[in-house]
């Protein structure tokens, strides 16, 4: 059982009257702390019944009188310090031990809640975090990312087909490990998401993908990857028609090479590795490139030969030389390549 489930599961059962959120996920913790505080405070009473500390604000003596303080108006008393680390609590460790021995029924009228705003390891004292019930927040799985997706477009009221959310969850690159694509950022990029299509009236699936890729990836990204696939595919005239679209935007065109570059390679090495037998998940692990760029990478290749890879490879490889030597500028040594694909 994951901590988000473990936390769900302890809303209805019974939980502790001491907690500690933390984890890979600080959107998680900051929305279990919302949870304990709603559920706990007459909202007539907030401002009364709810202190919120940090390592600057905290101090031993106001954490005493706020766990020790009887809740005003019904409800019960929420006390909530906000850390990055613990450092500021090391000094009272005795001093807390010994307040917190006498807090920890959970029938008791004063929650305490340490929220760890830093992704670190957690290291409260042992003596004092026995305590608690820790909830460490990881990132979502499959499952729960996609119905963590698909309340929040329920809550916003939008509609996003179930293969759209598939492909959000897919092209963020939430799911992979070494992404520091969490949740804050994906509710960020709904927003946006959702205030594009609503601007541009759109709701067709393949539109709303396109909408996602400009917003997740970049407007501009967006535009190289069509790019890219437009090469793969040896699309000339689409291809010039689009690095016209990406010019003007685009003020360093060394980056755009170096993607178009480094694309080829990546479609070069998948092609070697399946022949010899590795297969596209453990492909893209062995590359350390983002899953959804070598999927796609991959599918706009597959018809293609390693040799007609690795022809095209060394066409992209003259555009660095033709600038090196003086014969094109950068935009000229790039038409000069779209145009002998």
């Amino acid at each position: 059982m994951t901590a988000y489930e473990k936390f769900a599961k302890d809303l209805k059962d019974g939980y502790s009257n001491l907690l500690i959120f933390c984890g890979k996920e600080p959107y998680l913790s900051a929305w279990a702390t919302e949870r304990i505080t709603k559920l706990n405070i007459n909202p007539a009473a907030r401002l009364m019944n709810l202190n919120e500390l940090d390592e600057f604000s905290y101090n031993f003596e106001e954490l005493k009188q706020s766990m020790q303080a009887i809740p005003l108006m019904g409800g019960r008393r929420v006390t909530i310090i906000n850390l990055t680390d613990s450092k500021c609590l090391k000094a009272d460790n005795d001093n807390i031990f010994r307040l917190l021995e006498n807090c920890t029924d959970s029938q008791k009228d004063n929650i305490l809640i340490l929220n760890f705003l830093s992704t670190d390891k957690i290291d409260v004292s042992p003596k004092i975090k026995k305590f608690f019930t820790t909830y460490e927040f990881k990132k979502l799985n499959s499952a729960d990312l996609f119905r963590f997706i698909h309340r929040q477009l329920k809550k916003k009221k939008f509609y996003i087909d179930d293969m759209s959310i598939r492909h959000l969850m897919q092209v963020s690159g939430y799911l992979e490990r070494e992404s520091d694509y969490d949740l804050r950022k994906l509710t960020a990029d709904l927003d946006k998401i959702i205030s594009y299509a609503n601007q541009m009236e759109i709701t067709d699936s393949d539109e709303i993908q396109s909408v996602i890729d400009r917003v997740v990836l970049g407007y501009q990204e967006s535009y190289v990857f069509s790019l890219i696939d437009n090469i793969f595919a040896k699309n000339t005239g689409k291809s010039i028609e689009i690095f016209n679209n990406i010019y003007p935007l685009e003020k360093d065109l060394g980056r755009l090479i170096s993607l178009i570059v480094s694309s080829l390679e990546i479609a070069l090495s998948i092609k070697q590795l399946e022949k010899d037998g590795v297969k596209i998940s453990e492909a893209v692990k062995i590359l350390g490139v983002n899953k959804f760029r070598g999927e796609t990478i991959r599918k706009n290749t597959f018809k293609l030969s390693e040799s007609e890879i690795k022809t095209t490879l060394m066409k992209a490889y003259k555009i660095e030389e033709f600038q090196r030597t003086g014969l094109f500028d950068s935009k000229t040594s790039l038409e000069y390549f779209l145009a002998t694909i």
